[in-house]
């Protein structure tokens, strides 16, 4: 039964989100570019990241209901300026999940976003970082300037996706860009998705996922922790929250 629904689900889902960004993207860029002659080039790129923002949006809160419910759970924004978000990662389809974050934001991911038709082309030109593609000195350099800007930082830094099972380790880049730049760090635990689909599917099971914001920690409270001490608080913190929302269910 619970099959069926997800074959029903998906077979709807999948046509409307074509149609659906055969309408989106073309619209939401023509509101961009109307107003790039008019605007300086970081204004034009702080638009154009909120677009995609609103079309990941348009797909997890429109297009994805009622068998896809998403509720974003926040402990307070904390201080202001850019910061790093580290999140866990379950399924493909947390990236779009991220659209629910307030910010202008930079995706860092792996390189099969960047092979996708249409989503790939707009994901370089909005700056999201290819950690495959690049060496750590470069990886570090564009981050920082990302984070001068004021533009947040979102990963995913088990690299690969984990489904229901614990979370895999972190890698450390992103702990050494928020030592390296004075920059504060949000984990943010997600939960509910890992069958939306599964990892080598493309079946959508329906299911309620939350997306959980815990509390900032600022660069002074971790300042003196060295990339593996740091990374390794972040996950037994995430992995301590998620096994919470684990056994709410």
């Amino acid at each position: 039964m619970n099959k069926g629904v997800a074959i029903l689900f998906s077979l709807a889902f999948y046509p409307l989100l074509v149609l659906y960004s055969a309408v989106a993207i073309p619209l939401l860029a023509l509101l961009v570019a109307a107003g790039a002659p008019f605007l300086p080039h970081r204004a034009n790129m702080r638009r154009f990241r909120r677009m995609i923002s609103w079309y990941g949006y348009g797909v997890i809160k429109g297009l994805a209901r009622p068998a896809v419910r998403i509720f974003y759970e926040t402990h307070g924004r904390g201080r202001g300026g850019a910061r790093i978000f580290v999140a866990n990662h379950l399924s493909s389809s947390d990236p779009f999940l991220m659209a629910v974050l307030p910010e202008e934001v930079v995706q860092v991911v792996n390189l099969w976003p960047f092979r996708l038709p249409v989503w790939g082309i707009f994901a370089r030109w909005a700056g999201y970082l290819n950690i495959r593609a690049m060496s750590a000195e470069a990886f570090q350099e564009k981050a920082a300037s990302l984070l001068r800007e004021g533009v947040s930082i979102v990963a995913f830094p088990e690299g690969t996706r984990a489904g229901a099972g614990p979370m895999g380790p972190f890698h450390s880049a992103l702990f050494r860009l928020a030592l390296a730049t004075h920059t504060s760090l949000v984990p943010l635990c997600i939960h509910g998705n890992a069958r939306t689909p599964a990892r080598g599917s493309l079946l959508l099971h329906p299911a309620t996922i939350r997306v959980r914001r815990l509390p900032e920690l600022p660069w002074e409270s971790f300042r003196d922790q060295t990339p593996f001490q740091l990374k390794t608080r972040v996950h037994q913190q995430m992995q301590q929250e998620v096994d919470r929302m684990r056994a709410c269910v």
